[in-house]
C-alpha cells in the first residue's frame, strides 16, 4: 500500500478519534406607493445609513437554517416574512446584504437566505454547532434586504440565497466574523446559473436507472477525504434521479466547483470529487461507474468480549479517498458492502472518545474481522470565578494530550481539528461540563470564556473505568476606563462606548456606524464623560464612542493583554448638524420622505421627514456637502458617488451633477446648518396594468426604475388592474410579470404636465 494512502487513513482515524467524545451518531451510510423618491426603497449599504434614522428591517425572528436540500415553496414576497434574524451571542457580530435579480438588478422579496459554516470535517464528525457558530435563515423583505444579528464570531461563514425560480447564489468568499464585527456582503444576484448532465452506469457499463444523484459545493478538507453518502455532506444543492438510460440533469446550479455523490437503489455509491462549472455552462460529466458487490464484515467488541453497539466502521480503499462507513448493531456486528474490487482496504473503527483502531490490509470477502477496544474512563468538572466562586454559565473546554504524538502526521491532524472545531462548548447554570468517555491518558484541560482569560489545568489523568473530577477557577478579565471628550476637549456625557476588534485602519467617522448596528453599548459615559468597561478577555481592542450630537470617534490599539488600563482619552472628531424642512410640489410639508446628505468622498447619510416635513441629522462630518431629496432620475449619479471605487474623476462628476441641482453647502464644526428643500413638480400617472388584457391574477405590484439604476419604486395594482404613481418627467423602465410569471422590463416615457394616462399591457 502506498505511503500517501496510509497518511490519509491515519489522518482520518486520528481526526475522528480526537473529537468523538462530543459527537452524535453519524447515521448508516447508504411612503405612498409609487411616489417618486418617497415611496421607493433606499439602496444605501448598512455601513452608510445613519444608525439612528434608518428604518428598521421589517419582521423579526430567529431560526435555524433548514437542510439545504429541502424544497421550500416561494412565499408571498409581501406577507411580512422575517428579514432580520438573531443568532445566539448577545452583542455578537452582524452580516447584512441584499438579494437582486441578475437581470436588471431588481430586488427580490421573500428569498430564503441562509448563514452557516458548511465545513466538511465538522459535518463528518457531527460536531455540535451551538457555541461554535450559528446556523440561521432569513427571508428577504420587500426591499430585498436581509440581516443576521447577534451572530457567534467564527471563521468560514457562508451566505447563500435560494429561490425556486433561480439558481442558488453564494457570496464568493467565506466570511470570518471576529469579535463584534459587522459585515455587508452587498448584492447577491440570482440568475439561471449552470447545468451538469451525465450518466450513471454499473460495473459493466450498463446504464442504471433510479440512481439518486446529489450535487453539492466541492467538498474539501485538510485530509482530502469524501464520505460516499449524501447524508454526510455539509449541504446539498440539488438532487436528481437517473432515467431508464441512466442519464441525469441538474440545472440551476450555483456556478462553482461541485462534488457529485451517486447512490444506487441497491445502496452502492460513487463519488466525483470535483467538477468545475461556469456561469451559463451546460457541462457534460464523464460516466459515473458504480462499484461491484465487494463485501467485508466483522465484529467490534470490548477487551472482555462484550459487543460494542454504535461503533463507526470505515472502509478506505487504497487507490481513492471516497470512504464507505457503517455503524455496528447491538451485537457489535458490521457489514460493509458495495466496495470496489481489485483493491485492499484499511478498516478504521471509531468508538466515541477513544483513539481509532486501524486494521491494515483487509481483503474483500473477509467476514471475520475482529476489532477490540480497551475500557475508557471519563472526565467531569465545574468552572467558577476565582473571585466569589460564581459558576460560569457559558464556556468552552479543550482537552489536549499532555504529550502530543511524536509522529508529525498525527500532530498535523490534531492541529487541523483544533483550528476547525475549537473548544467544546458548554452551557450550564451550575458551570458543569462532562466528557463521559475518554481514552486513558494524561491531558491538559483548558477553559475559555468571553470576558475571562483562558485557564489550563495540567496533568489531568484519566483512569479506565473511573470518572476524574476537576474544579477550574477563572480570574476576571481586564478592565479599561477613561473619558470621552468632544473635539474642543470638553467632556461628553452620555456617550456610548463600544469594544471592537478588526476594524479596518481607514474606517473613521460615519464609516464606524456600520460596526455598531443593533449593538448595546459596553459602557455609557457619566456626567463628566467618564466610562469604565466591563472585564474583557485579554487581547488588544479598538474602542468606539458614539453620541447623537457628535461624529463617532475611535481609539485604536487598547492593549488589555497584561492587565487593567486607566486614563484613556477618546476624542470625537469635528462635526456639525443639519436641520431643515422638506415641502412637496404644493408647498405642503412632505412627510415620510428620505433626505440625503452627500459628500464629495462618497460618504452618504440619510434620514426621513416627520409629519411636519422636518428633519435633522446630527454628528455629521464638517466640510462641503449637498443636502437634497433624491428622485429616481438622480440614481445613476448617486450610485456613482457611492460606488465609484477607484475612479475619483467619476465620483467628482457625480457629486458635481448632484450639487448643480441642489447647491453645495459648507458645514463647520459645532454649527447647525438650516436648510429648506422642495420636491419638484411631479406628473400624476394613472392607468391599468394588464396581462393579456386582464388584471394580473397573483402579482399585484410592478416596479419602476431607470436604466442602470439601483433604486426603484414599487407600485400597487388594484383588483381591476388600475394603478396610480407620481414621477418626474423622463425615461423609465417598468418591471412586471407576464402571463407565465416571468419578469421583464418595458420602457416608458413620462411627459411634462400635471397628469398622464398610461396603460401597460403584457402578454
Amino acid at each position: 500500500m502506498k505511503r500517501s494512502t496510509l497518511i490519509f487513513l491515519a489522518g482520518l482515524a486520528l481526526l475522528v478519534g480526537l473529537v468523538v467524545f462530543e459527537l452524535h451518531s453519524l447515521g448508516v451510510l447508504g411612503g405612498d406607493d409609487g411616489a417618486d423618491g418617497g415611496g421607493g426603497a433606499d439602496l444605501l449599504g448598512a455601513d452608510a445609513v445613519d444608525g439612528e434614522d434608518a428604518a428598521t428591517l421589517k419582521g423579526r425572528g430567529t431560526g435555524k437554517a433548514a437542510r439545504a436540500d429541502e424544497h421550500v415553496a416561494a412565499p408571498d414576497p409581501f406577507d411580512g416574512v422575517p428579514a432580520e434574524v438573531r443568532g445566539t451571542t448577545k452583542n455578537g457580530g452582524s452580516i447584512r446584504g441584499r438579494v437582486v435579480r441578475e437581470e436588471g438588478g431588481l430586488p427580490l422579496a421573500g428569498v430564503r437566505v441562509t448563514l452557516g459554516r458548511p465545513d466538511s470535517l465538522v459535518s463528518y464528525l457531527r460536531a455540535k454547532a451551538n457555541g461554535r457558530f450559528d446556523e440561521l435563515e432569513a427571508r428577504t423583505g420587500p426591499d430585498g434586504r436581509f440581516a443576521f444579528l447577534d451572530v457567534t464570531p467564527s471563521k468560514g461563514y457562508v451566505v447563500r440565497a435560494r429561490h425556486s425560480d433561480y439558481a442558488v447564489c453564494s457570496h464568493p468568499d467565506t466570511l470570518d466574523l471576529t469579535g463584534r464585527g459587522a459585515l455587508d456582503v452587498g448584492d447577491l444576484a440570482l440568475g439561471q446559473g449552470g447545468t451538469l448532465t451525465g450518466r450513471v452506469v454499473g460495473p459493466d457499463g450498463t446504464p442504471l436507472r433510479n440512481v439518486r444523484v446529489a450535487v453539492t459545493w466541492r467538498i474539501t478538507n485538510a485530509l482530502g477525504i469524501v464520505l460516499a453518502d449524501p447524508a454526510t455532506a455539509p449541504e446539498i444543492e440539488r438532487e436528481v434521479v437517473t432515467g431508464a438510460d441512466g442519464r441525469y440533469k441538474a440545472a440551476k446550479l450555483d456556478p462553482s466547483p461541485k462534488t457529485i455523490i451517486a447512490v444506487a437503489p441497491t445502496g452502492a455509491t460513487a463519488v466525483v470529487r470535483s467538477v468545475a462549472l461556469e456561469k451559463g455552462e451546460l457541462k457534460a460529466v464523464d460516466d459515473i461507474r458504480m462499484p461491484g458487490p465487494g463485501r467485508i464484515a466483522g465484529k467490534v467488541v470490548w477487551a472482555d468480549g462484550s459487543p460494542i453497539e454504535g461503533a463507526r466502521v470505515f472502509a478506505a480503499p487504497s487507490q481513492q479517498a471516497a470512504v464507505r462507513t457503517v455503524e455496528t448493531g447491538a451485537d457489535g456486528a458490521f457489514e460493509l458492502r458495495w466496495l470496489p474490487e481489485g483493491q485492499e482496504y484499511v478498516i478504521g473503527t471509531m468508538v466515541a472518545g477513544l483513539p481509532v483502531d486501524l486494521t491494515m490490509g483487509v481483503d474483500l470477502g473477509d467476514e471475520d474481522v475482529r476489532i477490540e477496544f480497551p475500557k475508557p474512563g471519563g472526565l467531569k468538572g465545574v468552572v467558577v470565578t476565582a473571585e466569589g466562586g460564581r459558576p460560569l454559565t457559558r464556556f468552552g473546554v479543550s482537552v489536549d494530550l499532555a504529550e502530543p504524538p511524536e509522529d508529525w502526521q498525527r500532530r498535523f491532524v490534531m492541529e487541523q481539528v483544533k483550528r476547525g472545531l475549537g473548544p467544546t462548548p458548554f452551557e450550564s447554570e451550575q458551570g458543569a461540563f462532562e466528557f463521559p468517555r475518554l481514552a486513558t491518558s494524561t491531558y491538559h484541560v483548558t477553559v475559555s470564556a468571553p470576558g475571562y482569560p483562558d485557564v489550563t489545568k495540567e496533568g489531568v489523568t484519566i483512569v479506565a473505568g473511573e470518572t476524574t473530577e476537576v474544579r477550574i477557577e477563572i480570574p476576571r478579565g481586564h478592565v479599561a476606563s477613561g473619558v470621552v471628550r468632544r473635539h474642543d476637549g470638553s467632556p461628553l456625557a452620555g456617550a456610548r462606548v463600544y469594544v471592537q476588534q478588526g476594524i479596518p485602519s481607514a474606517a473613521a467617522g460615519p464609516a464606524l456606524d456600520g460596526y455598531l448596528h443593533d449593538r448595546e453599548p459596553d459602557a455609557v459615559a457619566d456626567a463628566g464623560g467618564r466610562f469604565t468597561l466591563p472585564p474583557q478577555t485579554p487581547a488588544t481592542y479598538d474602542l468606539i464612542a458614539k453620541h447623537p450630537t457628535a461624529l463617532a470617534g475611535i481609539l485604536r490599539g487598547v492593549d488589555l493583554e497584561a492587565g487593567d488600563v486607566q486614563d484613556l482619552e477618546l476624542r470625537m472628531p469635528q462635526s456639525g448638524t443639519i436641520r431643515g424642512r422638506l415641502l412637496d410640489e404644493h408647498a405642503r410639508p412632505a412627510r415620510g420622505e428620505q433626505v440625503y446628505v452627500l459628500y464629495r468622498n462618497g460618504v452618504v447619510r440619510t434620514t426621513s421627514t416627520g409629519d411636519d416635513g422636518r428633519f435633522e441629522v446630527a454628528g455629521l462630518p464638517v466640510g462641503r456637502l449637498v443636502v437634497r431629496w433624491l428622485s429616481l432620475l438622480d440614481v445613476r449619479a448617486y450610485r456613482e458617488l457611492m460606488h465609484g471605487g477607484n475612479d475619483p474623476a467619476a465620483r467628482e462628476k457625480a457629486f458635481d451633477d448632484l450639487a448643480a441641482r441642489a447647491g453645495e453647502q459648507d458645514l463647520r464644526d459645532g454649527a447647525v446648518l438650516e436648510v429648506q428643500l422642495a420636491i419638484p413638480r411631479r406628473v400624476e400617472v394613472r392607468g391599468r396594468y394588464t396581462v393579456g388584457g386582464e388584471p394580473p391574477a397573483k402579482q399585484r405590484r410592478f416596479y419602476v426604475t431607470v436604466e442602470g439604476g439601483g433604486q426603484w419604486n414599487d407600485v400597487a395594482i388594484a383588483e381591476d388592474g388600475s394603478y396610480t404613481m407620481r414621477l418626474l418627467p423622463g425615461s423609465y423602465l417598468v418591471y412586471g410579470p407576464d402571463a407565465a410569471g416571468r419578469w421583464s422590463a418595458r420602457p416608458i416615457e413620462i411627459l411634462e404636465g400635471p397628469s398622464q394616462t398610461l396603460d401597460i399591457d403584457v402578454e
